[in-house]
């Protein structure tokens, strides 16, 4: 097995060939457990049977040693994947650690005392080290990884991470919208030469504070489930959690600047943190792309360095974000919301609520005009509704429906839209609100025409109920009215 050649960007070994390097290095001679004692100051074997039998046996101590001599029989270069506290060093040890893991679950090697200690074990059944013959490993080839930052090569790049590059969660989307927008805002920017717009850096706290907007709209304006596994919640959501507990106001422009300062700061530590504290998640992540049967980090786009905590764009990668961004934007949205379906199965209007970064509501007037000659009493509070005063309110939040659809339009008093807010009322106004429907769907055409929209094959009033539960099962809040 070879090094890449010089110049070439550095590329993980397979699993299978860090397995390989690894069954030599624990067949090969160890130190004993006698000598890793006595390096110490301790006696070895004292009270300790296990200790006893296996005192002359080879053991391997230091998970940063096994790694050194892993890379040594791979033949890598001990500054890429062993310093510095690369991202490719960290992949590196892990990969590593996994293939350990591995071995002791088969049986093939075994803590060396009873009680345990990480980092130190001893070959515990040489039969069960898998047997790979070097002939079948073929290196990491480096010239199909070089990056093509053509348009067709970028292209393709761009859309195999979005589409095909692991995920556990919407990070990536994220990024992807956060650097385009970026390139989106420094071409309209003034005073910018074509050298400068080439050499763009992007601070990691910009990074955090788009993550910070997108995701405090979806969790609190849209209560959108962002994952599978609520044993694994992102960090970039536990953090917000942390800062705005259950509920905020309406409208991010209200929230206080202390709260978001330190949600920010929070995300850009957690997700934007530092290869050696295993915090700098998405960055590194984001292109890595599957070749063959391998993932491998191809920078196609930037380069970034966590101690500045920056990304810097490369210049063919900014000029094809920023020539390409309507076209590039859709496609983002399009993917994230393909993960996001199977999560929110039940969600309305999907796309459209990731796209939208802020819950504007077109004017109401017309159906203010359409509803006043069939009551003029509030829908919730019964009051008589006074000239200027009367509002119109979606009965299921608008954040929930995201249409302006007639039948969920009431008219109301500013105190009870005020104080309903952004929540549902009793299940005893969606009764009402069937009700309203029945009695006046002939009477006003456009409140008609939504309800046979509506109407899905098991009636418009059970679209209605199941609307009204699932939004409450997505989170949103009841409020006792009048």
């Amino acid at each position: 097995m070879h090094g890449p050649a010089a110049g070439s960007p550095p590329v993980l070994p397979s699993g299978k060939m860090v397995m390989w390097a690894l069954a030599q290095v624990v067949r090969g001679p160890g130190s004993t457990i006698a000598g890793v004692e006595a390096a110490r100051g301790r006696t070895c074997g004292r009270g300790d049977r296990t200790q006893r039998i296996h005192e002359d046996a080879a053991v391997w101590h230091g998970a940063g040693k096994v790694v050194e001599r892993v890379a040594g029989l791979l033949n890598l270069d001990r500054g890429t994947v062993l310093g510095g506290g690369s991202i490719l060093a960290v992949d590196f040890y892990q990969s590593v650690m996994a293939q350990i893991s591995a071995l002791r679950a088969k049986g093939c090697i075994a803590d060396w005392r009873a009680g345990g200690r990480l980092g130190v074990f001893r070959l515990a059944d040489p039969s069960r080290l898998p047997v790979i013959d070097p002939g079948e490993l073929r290196p990491p080839s480096y010239a199909e990884v070089s990056p093509d930052t053509s348009h067709a090569g970028l292209t393709k790049s761009f859309l195999s991470i979005l589409g095909h590059g692991s995920k556990a969660n919407t990070y990536k989307f994220a990024l992807a919208r956060a650097i385009l927008e970026y390139c989106q805002g420094e071409c309209r920017g003034a005073g910018r030469d074509r050298e400068e717009q080439s050499a763009l850096r992007i601070p990691y706290e910009y990074l955090a504070d788009k993550f910070l907007k997108y995701y405090w709209h979806q969790e609190y304006i849209l209560h959108m489930r962002q994952y599978y596994d609520a044993k694994h919640t992102p960090h970039a959501i536990t953090k917000l959690r942390g800062v705005f507990g259950d509920g905020t106001p309406g409208d991010y422009s209200l929230l206080d600047k202390k709260d978001t300062d330190r949600a920010r700061r929070l995300i850009l530590k957690s997700v934007f943190g530092h290869a050696r504290s295993k915090t700098s998640i998405v960055v590194p992540r984001f292109q890595k792309i599957p070749v063959g049967n391998r993932t491998v980090e191809v920078r196609s786009f930037y380069d970034y360095d966590d101690d500045e905590q920056a990304i810097k764009l490369k210049p063919e990668a900014f000029e094809f974000f920023s020539k390409n961004y309507a076209l590039l934007s859709k496609a983002v949205l399009v993917e994230w919301t393909k993960f996001l379906e199977p999560i929110n199965p039940t969600l309305p209007r999907l796309l459209t609520k990731i796209e939208r970064m802020s819950a504007k509501k077109q004017a109401l007037t017309k159906y203010r005009s359409m509803l006043a000659p069939f009551t003029d009493c509030c829908f919730y509070c019964r009051s008589m509704l006074e000239p200027g005063y009367v509002q119109v309110d979606h009965l299921i939040p608008w954040t929930y429906i995201y249409d302006d659809n007639a039948w969920n339009l009431v008219l109301a008093c500013q105190s009870c839209n005020c104080r309903k807010s952004n929540s549902l009322p009793g299940d005893e106004f969606r009764d009402g609100l069937v009700e309203r429907n029945r009695r006046h769907r002939g009477e006003i055409p456009p409140l008609g025409a939504s309800l046979d929209m509506l109407d899905r094959g098991r009636g418009w009033e059970a679209e209605i109920h199941a609307h009204y539960q699932t939004c409450l099962e997505y989170g949103f809040g009841t409020v006792n009215l009048p």
